[in-house]
């Protein structure tokens, strides 16, 4: 009996350590197209447990509708889709369609008693979880700002923050997520929570090939078809384009970290520059006191096999 009990101790550790990490993911899922290729990757990686999926800006409930889709394809439709903020804090509002929910039929709808409030379903998901779930945001940050000062007792349930956001180091100008909501992007960036975070510098290396993109081609899965549909759409006729990783990378580093290699510290936003030119600029501060770890290079070919073996294979949920 001694014996047993010793191996069962002895095994804890083990079992921790191979257990899923629980995540919600946050997502502006339907103009580029890496929205959907990191969902779809997050799906298809046994050591993340998809808790929750928002959406964020812009027409949310039709990029609701686009993230359902996926999720029906990989036979997922037990993770709840919440429809987070449609405006950013304080910037003008984007207008117009979204280009990839064209892949969709005027039918193809997230059953309206499936849909969630996003805000109240971050909140939730965090509050109710048994352990601390970890937040990858590969939009703007709008719905992570709102639900840290509409419920402040969820740092408390957040382990740590994964972000596709900013522009670091090696170039000059402003990144997507981050001129879209510089102020949200600012509130998360200082909230006290550990941050990890790969800016545009560093996604930017992480380019599928054209080996990569004959095995999409090639496919006949339903998954892969429908991901190659939205592919199309979003090369808007230049067949020669081929994606970049941007979002991918933030999922792929939540459970694998050694893809990066990061340098500590904290990071400002400007939110008080000029439209168009420093608003919304990330400066990076070294500080090993910081709870900022900011990617500064990448395993750039070994994520790209880690994402395409995955991308290409049978869905695990069916």
């Amino acid at each position: 009996m001694p014996l047993i009990a010793c191996l069962l101790v002895t095994g804890l550790p083990l079992a921790a350590a191979e257990r899923p990490i629980p995540v919600i993911l946050d997502t502006d899922i339907g103009d580029d197209i890496d929205d959907a290729l990191a969902l779809a990757l997050a799906l298809q990686s046994p050591e993340l447990d998809v808790r929750a999926v928002n959406t964020v800006l812009q027409r949310r409930e039709r990029r609701a509708d686009l993230v359902w889709k996926i999720l029906e394809l990989y036979g997922r439709t037990d993770i709840p889709v919440g429809m987070g903020a449609e405006q950013p804090l304080l910037t003008r509002p984007r207008t117009g369609p979204i280009s990839q929910t064209a892949a969709l039929g005027a039918e193809e709808r997230m059953p309206d008693s499936r849909r969630h409030s996003g805000i109240q379903l971050l909140i939730d998901t965090c509050m109710n979880a048994p352990e601390k779930v970890t937040l990858v945001a590969y939009g703007p940050l709008t719905n992570l700002a709102l639900a840290l000062k509409a419920e402040p007792r969820i740092q408390q349930k957040i382990a740590r923050l994964v972000l596709m956001n900013g522009l670091f180091f090696k170039r000059i100008g402003v990144e997507y997520n981050t001129e879209r909501d510089p102020e949200a992007a600012s509130i998360v960036f200082n909230s006290g929570l550990p941050v990890t975070v790969v800016g545009l510098d560093v996604t930017m290396q992480c380019q599928l090939g054209p080996a990569e993109m004959d095995r999409i081609e090639s496919s006949q899965l339903p998954n892969v078809k429908f991901l190659r549909q939205l592919i199309h759409i979003w090369q808007g006729g230049q067949g020669e384009r081929r994606p970049v990783l941007h979002d991918p990378l933030a999922v792929g580093v939540t459970f694998r970290p050694e893809l990066v290699r990061t340098q500590t510290g904290r990071v400002d936003v400007e939110t008080r520059g000029e439209p168009g030119r420093t608003y919304g600029m990330t400066l990076f501060r070294p500080d090993p006191k910081g709870l900022v770890s900011v990617a500064s290079e990448v395993e750039a070919q070994q994520f790209v096999k880690l994402f395409i073996d995955r991308l290409v294979s049978r869905p695990r949920g069916q």
